[in-house]
């Protein structure tokens, strides 16, 4: 049953709150698998999207926040171990820790201790890591983030009009049919606007800009398509667009043989080849979007060739008549300055049953959103998997030690640590992505359930 996650306290109740609480969470009582700050340095690989996040926030102030979970050189042994993360793509990553096409050498050691990603593995995909020995699986949420829908006008063409002046307002049915080619010209997809200029051709086709690797922010576009379009697609083998999604190599989109997508490596590549490619369409993280400079102003945004579009997230009643309105994935619109990702109180789902899962060591492939949001609607979180026990694992062309598994419990406990210059006090300052939610209701809670799991990381 869908359930919505109580209103997000506000940024300073969080704040002092889980400050107030923090040092008898679960995470920092739990026994570690050493003392904190002794561990070894390591690496981990995974999600593009968490790209900037771990690069630009979390991995620098882990060696320089004053936070009592940190490791500036003041916190527990006094030394401070390095945290270094490769954006692959989830799908990598997941291959590195054992899961489907194994293209990637089988790691559990301390240049793969952890791996990002925001495509969780499914029962039978966990049951196939878990395979290799060691513990249980943890998937921990880590943060919330926002896809966008970055767009290229053809060549010679401006837009006026439509109800998003200088953009376009695109309805559910036209995202999902854009990348199914139903839809295959920008005339079909303009929703009121209006797109003229020298040399403009509306029948121009659609290019769709998809991802090289396989991918994680692929996996929580084509789940939000899923929820448009649930049928199954011929010119993709009869699959649906969830099973298109649920795959350590996702890289497959209906009609390709038709009309051949154009692939971008990274949210940062998708980025990249939208802005160099007049008349395409992808789908990229926003804090990569914003990145890009060229979908706000002043080299993009409204009333130029390139911007990201406001997407359909529900329909209100104007004189009798159902209206579709329409929302951005920035909390501040499309402008230059980093804002929160517009992900607050989205009402996320998990299948059939009651949402957040219990704990860390259950399942959490079937979380996804509602096509009716208070904001965005192409939102998800993002995860960091470990194990409950890395002693026992097999295969691993590089052995995990009790450093490298100390600096990974620690390295996460900071990433999800509250209070100044705590992990989800970073990332919720206006970085393009959002925190956890939370709760009073400790089964509601996402953060406590992810500090919980975290708690769980042992040698």
């Amino acid at each position: 049953m869908h359930r919505l996650i109580p209103r997000r306290l506000g940024s300073a109740c969080v704040l002092s709150v889980l400050a107030a609480t923090a040092l008898a969470a679960p995470s920092v009582a739990s026994a570690a698998p050493g003392e904190q700050c002794s561990g070894a340095n390591i690496e981990g690989k995974g999600a593009s999207l968490q790209k900037l996040s771990q690069i630009s926030i979390w991995t620098p102030n882990f060696n320089t926040s004053a936070n009592a979970l940190a490791c500036s050189g003041s916190q527990g042994s006094t030394g401070k171990p390095t945290v270094t993360y490769h954006s692959t793509g989830s799908g990598p990553g997941l291959e590195s820790w054992g899961q489907e096409d194994k293209v990637e050498p089988l790691n559990y050691g301390p240049k793969n201790a952890y791996v990002g990603t925001d495509e969780p593995p499914n029962p039978a995909q966990k049951a196939e890591i878990e395979s290799h020995g060691g513990g249980k699986l943890l998937t921990i949420p880590v943060e919330q983030a926002a896809v966008t829908v970055a767009m290229h006008l053809p060549a010679g063409c401006t837009l006026s009009g439509g109800p998003t002046p200088g953009r376009i307002a695109l309805k559910e049915a036209t995202v999902e049919k854009i990348f199914r080619d139903a839809d295959t010209t920008w005339k079909q997809i303009l929703n009121g606007a209006k797109m003229t200029g020298t040399g403009c051709n509306t029948s121009t086709l659609i290019k769709r800009v998809v991802r090289t690797e396989g991918s994680g922010t692929t996996s929580l576009f084509k789940k939000y398509l899923n929820l448009v379009y649930s049928k199954p697609i011929p010119t993709a083998g009869e699959k649906t667009w969830k099973q298109l999604a649920e795959s350590a190599n996702n890289t497959t989109w209906p009609n390709e043989s038709g009309d051949p997508v154009i692939r971008g490596a990274g949210n940062g590549g998708m980025a990249n080849e939208v802005a160099a490619n007049a008349g395409s369409i992808g789908y990229v993280n926003l804090a990569d979007a914003r990145a890009n400079g060229k979908f706000t102003p002043p080299l993009g945004g409204a009333n130029t060739p390139t911007f990201w579009a406001e997407v359909e997230n529900g329909k209100i009643t104007v004189e009798g008549k159902k209206v579709a309105t329409y929302s951005d994935p920035s909390s501040n619109g499309d402008v230059a300055a980093k804002a929160n990702s517009n992900c607050e109180e989205t009402l996320y789902t998990n299948g059939k049953k009651k949402f957040p899962p219990p704990a860390a060591t259950e399942a959490w492939n079937e979380v996804s959103t509602s096509k009716t949001e208070k904001n965005y609607v192409i939102c998800g979180f993002t995860y960091d998997l470990s194990l409950t026990h890395f002693s026992g694992v097999t295969g691993s062309t590089e052995a995990p030690t009790v450093g490298s598994v100390t600096t990974a419990f620690d390295y996460l406990n900071f990433v999800l640590a509250t209070g100044t210059g705590g992990g989800q006090t970073l990332i919720s300052e206006n970085q393009d992505y959002l925190g956890l939610p939370t709760s009073e209701e400790a089964s509601k809670n996402v953060l406590k359930i992810a500090r919980e799991g975290q708690a769980l990381i042992n040698f």
